[in-house]
C-alpha cells in the first residue's frame, strides 16, 4: 500500500488549500474480475492503451495496463447497443481497459453497470473512446452496492469533426468513487456532455475530475454534477474548461450543485475556466447548502411529510440528469437512490 496523488488540477492554486489534488492509499488490485458483455459481436479480447490516455495518476494507468484489455470495434454506418457489467462477489477487485473505436457515422448506445453485495475491494477500470468523423456514443453508468469497494473509474474520449458524446452516470455504490475524465474535442463542431448524480452517505469519498479541451472550431462542451451528502460524506469536485487558441466559435458550461444533508458534509467546488482564444464563450457555477427552509415548508403546508418534502426537492435536482439515461437503468437509479437516502431517515 502506497499513498499516491490522483486528479491533479492542470492549473494549480495555492498549497495551503489542499484541493490541488487528493492523496490515495493504493494498491494494485492482486486479481481481476472477468465482466460480462450483452454482445460479443464487436468485441475482441486485447488490445493496449495510446500513449496519450490520461488517467487519475501514473500508478492507477500502470495498473490498468497490468489488467486485462478488451477492444470494442463499431464499423462505419453502424448502430449497436452493447452492456457492459461487472459483478462484485466476495471480494471485487478489477484491473483492465476496453478501448472503443467507432468508425465513421457510427452509433454506439453503452451502458456500464458496476454492482454487487460486497465489502471488500478494488476496481481500476479505464476506457479510451476513439470517435471518427460524426460518431455519436451515448454512455449510461449505474454503480450500486459495493459498500466496501473502492472504484477507480477513468475515461479518455478523442472526438474528430462533427462527433458526440454523451456520458451520464449515477454514482450510487462504492466506499470512494474516483472518477478522472479527459475529453478532447478535436474536431470542428464536436460536442461531449459529462453529467452525474450521486448520494454521499456515512463517510463515503467522492472525488470527481472532468477536464475538456476545445480545439476543433465551434466545439461545445458540458459539465454537470447535482447530488445530495449526508452524514460525514465528502465530496471534490474539480472541472477544467479549456478553450485553446484556433477554437473559435466554441461554448462551454459546467455546474456543480450539492445538497448538504447534514453539517458534518464537506463539500469542495473547483469550476475552472482556461482560455487562450478571445472568440469563444464559457460558464460555470456551483452551488452547495442545506435544503431552503420555504420550498419544505411549503411543500409539507400541501401535505407532504418532512421527509417526502427533503426528497422531493433532491429528486427535482437530479431527475433531468436520470431522464436523459438510458431507459432500461433508470428505474433501478431511482430505486437505489429512494432506498439510500430513505436508509438515513431524512
Amino acid at each position: 500500500m502506497e499513498e499516491i496523488r490522483i486528479n491533479r488540477l492542470p492549473l494549480l492554486t495555492y498549497r495551503y488549500l489542499h484541493t490541488n489534488d487528493t492523496p490515495v492509499s493504493f494498491e494494485a488490485p492482486k486479481r481481476g474480475g472477468e465482466p460480462h458483455f450483452s454482445d460479443l459481436s464487436y468485441v475482441k479480447e486485447g488490445g493496449t492503451l495510446p500513449a496519450d490516455f490520461k488517467g487519475a495518476s501514473e500508478e492507477t494507468v500502470k495498473a490498468l495496463k497490468q489488467g486485462s484489455h478488451y477492444t470494442i470495434t463499431i464499423p462505419a454506418e453502424t448502430k449497436a447497443e452493447l452492456t457492459i457489467t461487472l459483478s462484485g462477489k466476495g471480494q471485487a477487485d478489477f484491473a483492465g481497459s476496453f478501448l472503443f473505436h467507432l468508425g465513421k457515422e457510427s452509433s454506439l448506445n453503452l451502458i456500464w453497470i458496476l454492482q454487487g453485495k460486497t465489502e471488500k475491494g478494488t476496481c481500476v477500470a479505464g476506457a479510451y473512446y476513439d470517435l471518427a468523423e460524426n460518431a455519436n456514443l451515448k454512455v449510461s453508468r449505474l454503480e450500486s452496492g459495493l459498500s466496501g469497494v473502492e472504484i477507480f473509474d477513468q475515461r479518455h474520449a478523442v472526438l474528430a469533426r462533427g462527433a458526440r458524446a454523451d456520458f451520464s452516470a449515477a454514482e450510487l455504490g462504492g466506499e470512494n468513487i474516483y472518477v478522472h475524465s479527459y475529453g478532447l474535442l478535436a474536431g470542428d463542431h464536436s460536442a461531449m456532455t459529462e453529467k452525474a448524480v450521486y448520494a454521499g452517505t456515512k463517510k463515503q469519498h467522492l472525488d470527481f475530475f472532468y477536464h475538456i479541451d476545445h480545439v476543433g472550431k465551434k466545439t461545445h462542451a458540458e459539465i454537470d454534477v447535482k447530488g445530495a451528502l449526508d452524514d460525514d460524506s465528502k465530496k471534490i469536485f474539480r472541472g477544467t474548461l479549456n478553450f485553446k487558441k484556433g477554437c473559435s466559435g466554441s461554448v462551454g458550461d459546467e455546474g456543480d450543485y450539492a445538497i448538504q444533508l447534514s453539517p458534518k458534509t464537506k463539500n469542495i467546488s473547483l469550476p475552472l475556466l482556461l482560455c487562450t482564444e478571445d472568440d469563444v464563450q464559457g460558464n460555470h457555477a456551483s452551488s452547495a447548502g442545506q435544503l431552503d427552509a420555504n420550498t419544505i415548508y411549503f411543500l409539507m403546508s400541501r401535505g407532504f411529510s418532512l421527509e417526502e418534502a427533503r426528497r422531493i426537492v433532491i429528486e427535482a435536482l437530479i431527475r433531468p440528469i436520470i431522464d436523459g439515461m438510458d431507459s432500461s437503468v433508470r428505474d433501478e437509479i431511482i430505486t437505489e437512490l429512494r432506498q439510500k437516502l430513505d436508509s438515513k431517515e431524512l
